[in-house]
C-alpha cells in the first residue's frame, strides 16, 4: 500500500508541475509579445514622427518664404503641411499643427512650426497602451552667413517718372531693410546701386582714373570778324495786308518711348503790317565772340564692340561723354546701408533707356578687378555670393554710335544685352546670379531678353505688372537672397 500511495503521490505531482509550467509559459508569452508589439510600434512611431518632421520642416520653410501677411503665412504653411503628411500610411490621428509667424524689428524674419499626431498601437496594446503620441517642432529663419554683395541696376529713366520712381525707392529700401537684419556680421552684406538711362553717372571723382578717357573741363573763347553793310534807314513804306492763318493740330512726341503731345498752333486773326525797303550805309567791320565749354557731369560712354559687352581690357580706356547730364551718380558697394538708401531716394528721372549702360556698369560693381574695386574676390576658403538686380520699365530706345549712346536702333540694343547677360553667365570666377524685373513692360521681347538673361545665371524673373506686383517681387527676390534655412 505504502508504494502504491507513493507512486499516486509521484504522478499527482508531475499532473501538478506540468500545469505551472504551461502557466508560467502563459504569463511569460504575454509579456514577450507586449515587449515584441512595443518594438513593433516603436518602429512605426518612428517611421510617422519622420513624416511628421518632413512635413514640419516644408510648413516652416512654406511660410518663411511667402510674401505676404501673417494670416497668408500661416495659411500656406497649412497647405503645405498637409500635402506632405502622409496621413494614411501611418494611420495617424489627432493631428495638430500651430503655425506661427516670427517677426523681428516690425518685418516678417521667419516662420515656427510645432505638430504633434497620435498613431494607433499594435500588438503593444496587450499590455495597455493604446496610442503612441509624436510631436516635432520646426523653425525656418533667414541668416546671411556667407559674404554677400547685392547691386541694384536701376531704371531711372523719363517713363519712370511719378508714381513709378515712388515705387522704385519703397521696393528698393524695404529689400535693404529686410536685408540688413539677416547679416550677423554687418561687414559681410553690401550694397551698390547703379541708376541708368542713356548713360550711367560714375562721378566725376573718376575723372583721372586710368580706366577712364575723359577730356578736361575747358572754355575757349574765339573772335571771328567780317564786313557787313549796315543799315542806316528805310523808304517806301507802306501798309501791307497778312491774312489770316488757321490752327494747326497738335502732334505726337515721344520722350523715353512715352508718347506726348506735342507742336501745333493756335489760328491767328489777319493784321495789316508796315512794310519798308532798307537803306543801307557804307561796309563795315563786324566782329563776333564765340565761347566754346567743355564740362564733363560724370556721363561714362561705351567702348568700341565687343569692349562693351566685357567686363575686361582696361587698357582700352572708357570714354567720358561731354555737356551731358545723366542722372543720380553710382554708389559702389558698401556695407552703409543708410547710405545705399540715401542714394536710392535721391533717384531722379533722366533720359532715355538703354539697359546695356546700366547692366554692364552693375557687372563691373561686382567683379573685383577695375573700373570699381570695392567687390571681394571669391575663393574656395571665403566664397562670396553676388547678386544682380536689373529691373526696367520698358524697352531699349536708344543704342550706341560709338562712344555717344544717341542712336534708335533698339535691335542692336537688345543684342548687346544678350551677349552681356551671357557674358555674365560665363564669368565662373564672380559667379554672378540675376534677378530680372519687368516693371509694367507690354513688349513681350524684352520680357523674354530679362527672362533669359536671369535664368542663364541662375536666377529669376519677374513680370510685375503694377506696383503691388513690383514690391513683392522685390520681396521675393530678398527671401532669395536671404539663406534659409530650418534651425531647428
Amino acid at each position: 500500500m505504502g508504494h502504491q500511495k507513493l507512486s499516486t503521490l509521484t504522478r499527482r505531482f508531475a499532473r501538478d508541475r506540468r500545469g505551472h509550467v504551461a502557466m508560467i509559459f502563459a504569463l511569460s508569452s504575454v509579456g514577450l509579445i507586449g515587449v515584441t508589439g512595443l518594438a513593433v510600434d516603436y518602429a512605426r512611431g518612428a517611421q510617422a514622427k519622420s513624416s511628421l518632421v518632413l512635413a514640419a520642416d516644408s510648413a516652416a520653410l512654406a511660410g518663411a518664404r511667402l510674401v505676404g501677411t501673417a494670416a497668408e503665412r500661416e495659411e500656406a504653411a497649412k497647405q503645405v503641411f498637409e500635402a506632405n503628411l502622409n496621413q494614411s500610411e501611418h494611420d495617424l490621428t489627432k493631428i495638430s499643427m500651430k503655425p506661427e509667424n516670427i517677426v523681428k524689428d516690425g518685418r516678417n524674419y521667419g516662420f515656427r512650426v510645432t505638430a504633434s499626431a497620435d498613431i494607433p498601437t499594435t500588438m503593444s496594446r496587450i499590455l495597455g497602451h493604446q496610442e503612441l503620441g509624436v510631436s516635432t517642432f520646426a523653425e525656418a529663419i533667414g541668416v546671411l552667413n556667407t559674404p554677400t554683395e547685392v547691386v541694384l541696376a536701376l531704371d531711372t529713366t523719363f517713363s519712370m517718372t511719378g508714381w513709378k520712381i515712388a515705387t522704385l525707392k519703397d521696393a528698393a529700401s524695404k529689400l535693404i531693410d529686410d536685408l540688413k537684419p539677416l547679416a550677423l556680421d554687418p561687414d559681410k552684406l553690401k550694397f551698390g546701386i547703379v541708376p541708368f538711362g542713356q548713360y550711367v553717372n560714375i562721378g566725376v571723382s573718376n575723372r583721372n582714373q586710368p580706366w577712364a578717357n575723359v577730356a578736361p573741363d575747358s572754355s575757349t573763347t574765339t573772335t571771328s570778324c567780317k564786313m557787313e553793310k549796315q543799315v542806316i534807314g528805310s523808304t517806301n513804306c507802306q501798309q501791307v495786308w497778312v491774312p489770316p492763318q488757321p490752327a494747326t493740330p497738335p502732334g505726337t512726341c515721344y520722350n523715353d518711348g512715352v508718347p506726348y503731345t506735342c507742336g501745333g498752333s493756335a489760328a491767328k486773326a489777319g493784321y495789316f503790317q508796315t512794310k519798308c525797303d532798307p537803306v543801307y550805309g557804307p561796309d563795315q567791320e563786324v566782329c563776333k565772340t564765340k565761347t566754346t565749354t567743355l564740362k564733363w557731369n560724370g556721363c561714362a560712354g561705351s567702348r568700341n564692340y565687343p569692349l562693351n559687352t566685357l567686363d575686361g581690357s582696361y587698357g582700352t580706356r572708357i570714354p567720358g561723354i561731354m555737356n551731358i547730364t545723366c542722372g543720380t551718380e553710382i554708389l559702389d558697394l558698401t556695407t552703409n546701408s543708410n547710405l545705399a538708401k540715401t542714394r536710392i531716394q535721391a533717384l531722379t528721372p533722366n533720359g532715355e533707356t538703354y539697359i546695356p549702360a546700366g547692366l554692364i556698369w552693375a557687372w563691373r560693381m561686382l567683379s573685383p578687378q577695375a573700373p570699381l574695386s570695392n567687390a571681394a574676390t571669391r575663393t574656395t576658403a571665403e566664397p562670396v555670393r553676388k547678386f544682380l538686380i536689373l529691373m526696367t520699365d520698358g524697352l531699349n530706345t536708344k543704342s550706341p554710335n560709338y562712344p555717344m549712346h544717341s542712336g534708335s536702333n533698339g535691335a542692336l540694343s537688345n543684342q548687346l544685352v544678350k551677349e552681356i547677360c551671357k557674358n555674365i553667365s560665363k564669368d565662373t570666377a564672380n559667379a554672378i546670379t540675376i534677378f530680372s524685373v519687368a516693371f509694367d513692360v507690354s513688349d513681350v521681347p524684352t520680357k523674354e531678353l530679362l527672362k533669359t538673361c536671369a535664368l542663364d545665371t541662375g536666377g529669376q524673373f519677374f513680370d510685375a505688372r503694377n506696383a503691388a506686383e513690383f514690391l513683392a517681387a522685390f520681396s521675393k527676390i530678398g527671401l532669395n537672397i536671404s539663406e534659409l534655412r530650418v534651425t531647428k
